[in-house]
Parts: structure tokens; sequence; C-alpha cells
């Protein structure tokens, strides 16, 4: 019997399979391949040199680390635009979208190119210059590059100045000048040049024209200066971006805070522009003592980093800037009682926020030393919870909210567990993003009052998860590093991961990271060895204490430890009477009726409760 398969006849060749796929970006379209390389372009450089690592401490990112991570991405794109000619074609343009400028050779050479080849000026968006122009250095190697890639000296009246010692300013001018469409720009020269043994010092020539313009406000030399800088002329310009280098642990007489104080200065006629930020600035006129600025109703973003700017300029600044969307500003320095009889109109910080109501989406406000950047106003009384920013719940578009413990609760020492319920009233429902940096001090003395501290906030935070009027999607706490390698380290990592879990059960990203660095420290000069010996016998004298001392010690198991905490729980919170302040005591009016007449006759108070509050020791929260 035949089989069924022989009945079929003669089986039929199966088809042979398809060739090898071409599987090759060439032929993808252009639609996607211009996405995929535009992701490959260099980010533009930050302003400020501090970045966050993803383990939540802070890294000092000189100009050498951005200009290393710009030319890795640069690379990048590069390899991927030697692919195929087709390919080519569509990143050459993306190559010059962001530039950096390292060297003085760079600088010439960017400038020949574009002499050379004129098609490329349209592409560049954005330049930065990590240049210091102003350098003696600098001046002398731009000259000998000059002479080396074009066979002759350097001729100034085809560059914008026949001053020798302005070589590199005319370059750079030249560039901007040439780059139609350039949206972006960084001057943000380097605290000491790439690889070099000694700094890179301004030239005599701009530094006396930089001392003398400070000091008789219109010197020749220095509008000519001014002049070498065309922001007003760069229509196209919408961000302006300027980092004030250091020099011998010194940042005043620099050019880098020279323009960026005349950016400011300048502002009202910059009407393109945008973004300002400026680090290491403080943002004060050069000329005139004049706080009050004319409408900026162009400027959007205002980012200050490391600045010594005091609450009446940022007053003025702020109701200058009617449509302000976005406000960073971390105070390297605290306002002073003067301050509040500058405040222009008689406004606070808090009165100007509130006007921004309508615009403002992103705020930013820490302070970086001790005190406080509020003034003490009129109000009365003076209690420490009225001593904060009390528009933040009126702030209805807010999308992005940092600040710290000032700005929240005021000048509070001691938090108890209302202030950590009363979180979810100080904060507005539409942030998004909420972020507290908790500064309480950090003398040992302090330790376990921040420790209580930190568990109200912490508690506050849960408050927040369980509230449903608010949208947050993250949380942050900045807080010390010490808390973790503490001997309550058990406590504290139980309730940052119980805040952890809560928050994750609330569908919001919780984390925390170290305290936002200043750049005052960078500043200081390095310890000598006097100050290093002085640290050690401190280190000393903290391990005899701690019984830290040689020999053999008794290591209690982790179950002992765990109940010594809970038997010493009562001395994570600050408790007991606190020591009498003979400053506040000489303050101290010595009657009711002395009391009475400092306050003046507007006081708006009963007597009564005037009379209660001066007995029960409260006078100081109606009193300066």
């Amino acid at each position: 019997m035949a089989s069924p398969s022989a009945a079929l006849g003669p089986r039929t060749p199966a088809p042979e399979g398809p060739g090898p796929l071409r599987r090759s970006l060439e032929h993808l379209p252009t639609e996607l391949l211009r996405p995929i390389a535009e992701g490959l372009v260099p980010a533009r450089p930050l302003t400020t040199r501090f970045a966050l690592r993803g383990s939540g401490t802070w890294e000092f990112r000189d100009a050498s680390h951005q200009w290393a991570d710009w030319l890795v991405c640069h690379n990048n794109l590069l390899s991927f635009a030697q692919t195929s000619r087709r390919i080519a074609a569509i990143v050459k343009p993306l190559l010059y979208d962001t530039l950096v400028i390292p060297t003085p050779c760079a600088l010439v050479g960017l400038l020949r190119r574009m002499e050379n080849n004129p098609s490329i000026r349209p592409w560049i968006r954005s330049v930065t210059c990590l240049v210091n122009v102003a350098g003696a250095t600098t001046i002398d190697e731009v000259h000998r590059e000059w002479e080396r890639q074009t066979g002759a000296k350097w001729d100034g009246s085809r560059h914008g100045g026949p001053y020798q010692f302005a070589i590199a300013l005319s370059i750079l001018k030249t560039i901007l000048l040439n780059a139609p469409n350039l949206r972006d720009f960084l001057l943000a020269p380097p605290d000491s040049p790439f690889g070099a043994e000694h700094p890179d010092l301004v030239g005599p020539a701009i530094r006396d024209a930089i001392i003398r313009y400070r000091a008789e406000k219109f010197a020749p030399v220095a509008e000519r200066l001014f002049d070498l800088f065309p922001f007003s002329r760069m229509r196209n310009l919408t961000s302006l971006r300027i980092y004030c280098h250091r020099e011998d642990g010194d940042r005043q007489l620099t050019l880098s805070r020279l323009i960026a104080d005349h950016a400011v200065e300048i502002l009202p006629r910059l009407t393109h522009v945008k973004t300002l930020e400026l680090c290491c600035a403080s943002a004060d006129p050069v000329t005139g003592s004049d706080i009050a600025l004319p409408p900026l109703p162009h400027v959007e973003h205002l980012r200050i980093y490391g600045s010594h700017i005091h609450e009446p300029r940022l007053v003025a600044l702020c109701l200058a800037c009617a449509n302000l969307k976005t406000l960073v500003v971390h105070f390297e320095t605290s306002s002073t009682d003067e301050d509040r009889d500058l405040l222009p109109e008689g406004k606070t910080l808090s009165d100007a926020l509130l006007s921004l109501s309508g615009s403002l989406q992103t705020l930013e406000l820490v302070s970086l030393s001790e005190g406080h950047y509020l003034t003490r106003g009129k109000e009365r009384p003076r209690k420490p919870e009225n001593h904060r920013l009390r528009c933040i719940p009126e702030l209805t578009r807010l999308k992005t909210l940092t600040l710290d413990y000032r700005g929240v609760f005021g000048t509070l020492g001691i938090l108890d567990e209302d202030d950590g319920e009363r979180l979810c009233q100080l904060l507005p429902r539409s942030v998004r993003d909420f972020t507290l940096v908790c500064e309480w001090g950090t003398a040992r003395d302090w330790k376990q009052t921040y420790l209580a501290n930190l568990d109200m906030v912490l508690h506050g935070v849960e408050c927040l998860c369980a509230a449903r009027s608010h949208e947050l999607s993250s949380i942050s706490l900045a807080i010390h590093s010490w808390p973790a390698e503490s001997r309550f380290h058990r406590r504290f990592r139980r309730e940052v991961e119980s805040a952890r879990q809560r928050c994750a059960k609330a569908g919001i990203t919780f984390r925390t990271f170290d305290l936002l660095p200043s750049y005052q420290d960078e500043d200081e000069p390095p310890p000598t060895e006097d100050d290093e010996e002085l640290e050690f016998e401190e280190g000393r004298e903290e391990e005899e204490e701690g019984g830290g001392g040689g020999g053999f010690e008794y290591a209690p198991a982790a179950e002992e430890l765990e109940l010594e905490e809970e038997d010493e729980a009562s001395e994570y919170y600050f408790s007991g009477d606190e020591d009498s302040d003979p400053e506040r005591e000489a303050r101290r009016p010595p009657t009711f009726n002395d009391f009475l007449q400092q306050l003046g006759e507007d006081h708006g108070h009963s007597i009564d409760e005037l009379f209660y509050a001066y007995h029960e020791d409260r006078w100081d929260e109606y009193l300066f």
C-alpha cells in the first residue's frame, strides 16, 4: 500500500528564504535619523560648577571637567557623522550647534574656520568660552597662535579693536557677531588654566581699567571693554550666562565679575534675553546706588548661584520681571537690619513673589550661610514663625519648589509635631516636586536639635503622602551626611526608610542628598600645617571623650545597641532649660513703660496683650 505522501506525488521544493535583511541606519528615513543625531549633540556646560552625583553627594566640576564631558559627546557625534555621506550631510550642522572654546588656540582656530568657511556660521546655536580672555598668559598665547596660523601679526583694525592687550576679547567679539543664530552664550573662565602651574592673572592694562571703573565709574578704557561684549547687538541671543571665576581667591576684580554686574545694568536694553544666569555675582549695579529697576517684562528665567545679593536688590528684580517663570537664588550672605530701610516701596520678598503668582512655576531659594535672606520688617508680633515666606501657599502655578527651613518654617529653633503637620498647609497644591534643605546648625551642641527637627520633617513628609489635596510626584530632603553615621544611625535609617515606603505607597518618589555646597567654602585658602594639627588634636579629644582610646573595648551586640537607642530616645530630642542669653537680657526694657516707649504709639496692640507679653518674657516678639 502506497504511503499517503507517495499518493500526493513528488514533494515540491520549499521556497528559499529571503536574503539577509539589510539592517542599517543608512536605510532609515531622514525624519528618524535627525532625532537620533540630535540626541548625540553635547549638552551645554552648566553655569554653576557644582553637580549632584547619583549617590547624593556633590562634586565640584571645574572648567576642565566640563570640557572633558563635552569632548566625549562631541566625539560620539563626530563618529556618527563619519558613518556615511548621507548621515554626514544630516549631522554636519549639528557638529557646530554647541561649541566650547577651551584654549587660546581653539579661540583663534574657531575664528579662522568661520572666516574660511562662512557656511558654518548659521549653524552655531551655543558658545561657551572657557578661556580667560583677560589673562596675561592667554593674551600672549593668542598673539603667538595668531602669527602661527596667519603668518602675520595681529591687526586689530580688522577685528574690532586696536589694543594689543584686547586681542582675545576682539576675537571673541568677532565670533559672537558672526554667528547670526546664536541663542546661548556662557562666559566661564577657569579658576586655574588647564595644565598650568601658575594662575593666569588678568593683564595689567585690563586690571587697571577695572579698578578705575569701579572707582571713577566712567573710565573711558573700561567703557571700551564693554564694547567688546556686544550683547545688545546679538538680536537672537535669548540666554546669557556668566560664571565669575576666581583669581588668588578673589572674584571682585576679575573681568567676568565686572561683565556680570554690567549685564544686570544693561538688562533693560537686552530685550531679546529671556534667561539670565549669574554665578558668584552680586547682581548689584556697577554705577550708582539706585536699587529700583525699570520694567523687564522680557526676562522669564533668573538664576543666581553663589550670590551675595541681599533682599532689597532681589525684590527690585522680582518687581521688574513681571513675567518671571523661574527664580533660583543661592544666598552666600544673610540680610542685615539696615536692609529693611532699602526695600523698594517697602515691599518684602514675600510681597514681590506674591505679585508673580500668575507666572512663577519654579522657585528655589536656599541660604548657604548662617542667618536669613529675609529682613526683619515692621510686622508685629515678631514671632519666629512669622519670619518666613508667607506667600508660598498663594503661588498657585508653582510646579517645582525648593526652600530651606527658614523659608518654610521661619526662624524657629526647634520644631514640634504641629510644624510637621503644618507642612501640608504651607505648600501650594500645584507643586509637583518639593525639596526641603534641612540645615539647623552643625555644632556639637546642635546635633540633638537637628535630629529632633529632622524627625518632625519626616513626620511632615508622611502627612504630605496622606494628604489627597496635593499632586506631588517627588519629595527630596537635603540633609547633613553625619546622621547616617551617628550613634542614632539605625533609628535615622529606619525613619528615612519608613518615609520612603510611605511615599512609594502614595506614588511619590522620595530621595535624600547632601546639603547644597557653598562657593564661599571653595574660596577659602587651603588649611595650613597649624590648622591640620589643630584638627588632629580636636579629633583625638573626641575619640577620648567617646572612649576611643587604645586597648580592648567591649563591643555590644546589635540587640544591645537597639535597646540602647530606645533607652536614649529622650536624648534624640532637645529638652531642658536653655542657658540665659546675656545679649538678650541687656536689650530687655527695664520696665513695662520703657517697653511701651520703645514700641511707639502705632504698635497696634492692646495694653493687656503687651502687659502679658512683657511679664511672660515674650517682649522680644514685639521688638527687634
